[in-house]
């Protein structure tokens, strides 16, 4: 009996901490969500999160953190909604999508630039993202290879590497200036890096579920 009360207590205490994580993340994302994440205050993160000030720094120490356990919640909420393969089909209107959450955008934006830092907490999550976006873009495109719609000639990754980085150029500037349709433009570059038309491979996609 002590030894299984010994196995239990662990791993009970184990599921407390990820379950005050997500809860402390939630909030963080909440906040994000209704007022930007300049108004993040650790405070208002213990408030609805129904902790204490001190619980929510002892799980995460600076408000960069919190800000990291946002997009990462963030990023998991639009990632569980995404089949396998489709990545390039729904690029463009996820691109559209995303501007719904327009705190959101800006947080990924102004941490984007300063995880260049080897030293800032943000800096392993983006080389994760790409990573993680990359393997999704290329499985995606390596299913329009194999049904014949996109040219084998093309290196999946490379194609992967410049689509995300058009994504992330339109983002950007649409930030800056809101006098485009980023789906669109998205879209039309997509294409001709892949050449061929949205329409094809939406009918290759359909064909192949």
């Amino acid at each position: 009996m002590t030894n299984t009360v010994g196995v239990r207590g662990p791993r009970g205490s184990y599921a407390k901490t990820r379950e005050r994580r997500r809860a402390i993340a939630e909030a963080a994302l909440e906040i994000v969500l209704e007022k930007g994440h300049r108004s993040l205050i650790t405070a208002e993160v213990a408030q609805r999160a129904g902790l204490s000030e001190p619980g929510v720094l002892y799980h995460f120490p600076t408000k960069d953190d919190l800000l990291l356990a946002a997009l990462r919640l963030s990023d998991e909420h639009e990632w569980s909604t995404m089949p396998l393969g489709e990545s390039v089909r729904r690029a463009p209107a996820r691109a559209a999508e995303s501007l719904s959450r327009i705190n959101v955008v800006r947080l990924h934006t102004a941490m984007f630039g300063e995880s260049s830092d080897p030293a800032h907490p943000a800096h392993e999550y983006f080389k994760e993202r790409w990573r993680a976006g990359d393997e999704r873009m290329v499985q995606s495109i390596e299913r329009l290879q194999a049904v014949g719609v996109v040219d084998r000639a093309i290196a999946p990754y490379r194609a992967s590497r410049w689509i995300h980085t058009a994504w992330e150029g339109l983002q950007l500037q649409w930030l800056a200036e809101q006098d485009f349709d980023i789906a669109v433009e998205l879209q039309s570059l997509i294409e001709r890096i892949l050449g061929v038309s949205m329409a094809e491979i939406d009918r290759a996609t359909e064909r192949s579920d």
